[in-house]
């Protein structure tokens, strides 16, 4: 049977060029498995060397790629070429979505082989995540508005009268122990009418001149009497090769508090929280490291949405608040966890 550069009248020499020219990954295996051609796009896109991804090498035994063993097995059970399928593959560069076609090779044997073609997903999956959160927080808006406000005032009712149990009871009698329950409650409730309310309010930044420490100390100094009850301390680093930044100074050192006291909550006492700032590509990176046990998550599980929290008496809507401000800045943030250091979030805001 005539190769698809013999039936269009192409050289063979001109069709390679074709397959080394597109944008989408390439790679061919034989009926065994063995890559047979591949192409710079397939490397780039799965973050493969080209020591690794080669003609020549037995595709699924390549770390990362077994995936493609189970895809070519499928393909030569059916018969049938499979198309637009979305597949997580677990490369070097980290877990990649990718959507992925292939078809079987023509021959002289019944199975010869698999042709995949594929385009890396992963930032398309990641701005539409982004954006189904930011439609999700716009509805928790919505929703909350209209309430809100009806719950401040007898909250701040209660509050204010607890209080004044408190200092009229004395400490000798038994009841105090109990008003000063209710004012610590009151107080919980109005931390997370104060976040609905972050929700709900108009959103809008008002960029201006500061420097990084300027910010970094501010969201040290909410966070200082937290940490010192606490018995945490909090380290600050920041690089004179910051300068000059232009960006809403009380929100993003807000975004820093919130992950801080995240920090200092999950942080034995006596071990430190690190607070810091750095210059990046065309960027200031601010970081907050802390010193606990890391984040575990499921499988689709996502921090930023709304009421996610695995923190006892959470409410859900601290990191929230932080991507809202931090993609209201056109910036982004990312957390890992850190080898015997807990968890590092980083937030990228561009210059």
């Amino acid at each position: 049977m005539a190769q698809p550069s013999e039936s269009i009248g192409l050289p063979e020499s001109l069709y390679e060029q074709i397959i080394m020219s597109l944008a989408s990954g390439v790679i061919a295996v034989d009926k065994e498995g063995v890559i047979v051609i591949t192409n710079p796009a397939a490397r780039m896109q799965l973050g493969a060397p080209e020591d690794l991804l080669y003609a020549g090498a037995k595709l699924d035994t390549l770390p990362g790629f077994s995936h493609f063993g189970t895809l070519l097995e499928e393909i030569k059970t059916n018969g049938r070429p499979m198309a637009r399928r979305e597949v997580s593959l677990d490369t070097a560069a980290g877990l990649k979505t990718v959507g992925m076609s292939a078809y079987p090779l023509q021959g002289p044997e019944e199975f010869n082989g698999a042709i995949f073609l594929f385009m890396d997903l992963s930032e398309i999956r990641r701005l539409e995540q982004a954006a189904e959160l930011n439609r999700q927080l716009a509805q928790v808006g919505e929703l909350t508005a209209g309430i809100v406000h009806e719950l401040r005032n007898p909250v701040s009712v209660i509050s204010g009268m607890a209080e004044l149990l408190v200092r009229q009871l004395g400490e000798a009698s038994p009841l105090q122990r109990r008003a000063f329950a209710i004012v610590k409650e009151a107080a919980q409730v109005e931390q997370l009418i104060g976040q609905f309310l972050s929700f709900s309010r108009p959103f809008e930044i008002e960029k201006t001149r500061c420097s990084a420490e300027e910010v970094v100390d501010r969201a040290r100094q909410l966070c200082q009497k937290l940490a010192h009850d606490k018995g945490v301390t909090i380290e600050t680093a920041v690089s004179a090769a910051c300068g000059r930044l232009e960006l809403d100074s009380g929100k993003i050192a807000q975004a820093l508090a919130n992950l801080l006291r995240n920090g200092i909550e999950v942080s034995p006492p006596g071990r430190p929280v690190l607070l810091a700032a750095r210059e990046g590509s065309g960027e200031v990176v601010f970081c907050v490291q802390d010193s606990g046990r890391g984040i575990h998550l499921k499988p689709g599980e996502d921090p930023f949405t709304p009421f996610f929290s695995r923190k006892e008496g959470g409410t859900g809507l601290g990191l929230s608040i932080v991507h809202r401000i931090v993609t209201a800045h056109r910036g982004r943030i990312q957390y890992k966890n850190v080898e015997s250091s807990g968890a590092l979030f980083e937030i990228h805001i561009p210059q």
